[in-house]
């Protein structure tokens, strides 16, 4: 049994100044989200856990690292923190009788949470972005509430007809900018959690010749830099060397998706890599893809992250998660009224999608 629900995501992860607290807005973001379902299927207490609103742990990380090292550092404890950590310590202090509610678990986090035995679930968003809201990826400790959650996936055929419209929109109202058989190569974030390999930061110096050999199967090359204006990720820098590079695309993504003169896309493991096969396109992928996703009627993988809607935001949902743990207030089935970009609202994140949305439709590069 459980006496609370602690939200909490990686505490490790420093902002864009080296300090502590690089996750704690999305995890506040998601306790906000579900406080109130989770009481109504519970009743029990729900706090959050973040970097720099619990005591001790901001200070931890200033005393073990400083802002210049503190990204090599959370790269290098990301799988697997030392044995005695300190701030594993705290944690587990914290979470002790607590079903921990993760906004993007770090595994070391989550190898800590397991070894205690403590419940778990983790919540992130959906990297498939077009559909006509986000969604959530989500992966429970138990494997009994996996596969019951597996009756209330969302099915894959809602992307694919979404990009069929979406392709079909781009190609009636606009024009291609590239030439045909071109490769799109995709910028992500140099210093984020899906960059973090073995302990270390991406770097597609290493792989060079690889990046060149896929240039080189296309007749012309354009970068896709990342929006955030973070420092130009090494896979740019590589494939701007490339004797076939036509420049820089500023356009959206999307629209140059829906066009047959792009070809493929190269990506060290950006969202992009699981959404532009739905456009037909080949993807070259330098790294593993974050996450393993399972949607309605795929078998039962413990390992994957589950397709769900906004169904995470009701008290039902919650009631069927918390049962193993706790006693649950009766089903209501309540069901928030459909609402189209509802998620992208509540999180003031669009990627761009509302260039291609209806309300606001390209004409033109």
């Amino acid at each position: 049994m459980i006496r609370g629900i602690t939200i909490v995501g990686d505490v490790m992860r420093p902002d864009g100044q080296g300090r502590p607290g690089g996750t704690d807005r999305p995890t506040t973001w998601l306790f906000n989200a579900v406080k109130r379902p989770v009481q109504c299927a519970s009743r029990l207490p729900i706090e959050v856990i973040t970097a720099t609103g619990t005591a001790g742990i901001a200070d931890m990380l200033d005393q073990s690292r400083s802002p210049e090292l503190a990204a090599l550092h959370w790269a290098s404890v990301y799988q697997s923190l030392p044995q005695r950590d300190a701030t594993a310590d705290l944690l587990l202090r914290r979470l002790e009788n607590q079903f921990c509610v993760g906004y993007e678990l770090p595994p070391f986090l989550i190898r800590t949470l397991d070894r205690a035995g403590l419940p778990w679930i983790d919540i992130r968003l959906h990297p498939v972005r077009f559909l006509d809201d986000l969604l959530f990826a989500v992966r429970n400790s138990d494997p009994a509430t996996q596969a019951a959650l597996l009756q209330i996936l969302v099915p894959e055929s809602q992307a694919i007809v979404a990009a069929g419209l979406l392709e079909a929109m781009g190609q009636l109202v606009s024009d291609a900018t590239v030439p045909s058989d071109t490769l799109i190569v995709i910028g992500q974030r140099p210093m984020d959690s899906s960059q973090i390999i073995e302990g270390h930061f991406f770097d597609a110096f290493r792989c060079s010749a690889e990046i060149a050999a896929i240039c080189a199967r296309h007749k012309a090359v354009v970068l896709k830099p990342h929006p955030q204006p973070d420092e130009p990720h090494s896979l740019l820098l590589v494939a701007s060397a490339q004797p076939n590079l036509r420049g820089v695309i500023g356009d959206n993504l999307y629209r140059m998706l829906a066009m047959p003169q792009v070809s493929a896309v190269l990506t060290v493991n950006s969202s992009i890599a699981y959404e532009a096969g739905y456009f037909g396109k080949t993807v070259h992928a330098l790294a593993p893809l974050p996450l393993r996703l399972t949607w309605r009627g795929d078998a039962l993988d413990p390992a994957a992250y589950l397709s769900l809607d906004d169904q995470v935001l009701t008290p039902d949902f919650w009631r069927l998660v918390l049962a193993p743990y706790t006693a649950v207030t009766p089903a209501d089935g309540m069901r928030l009224p459909p609402k189209p970009n509802r998620l992208r609202i509540a999180l003031d994140s669009f990627w761009n999608f509302q260039q291609v949305d209806t309300d606001r439709i390209p004409r033109g590069a």
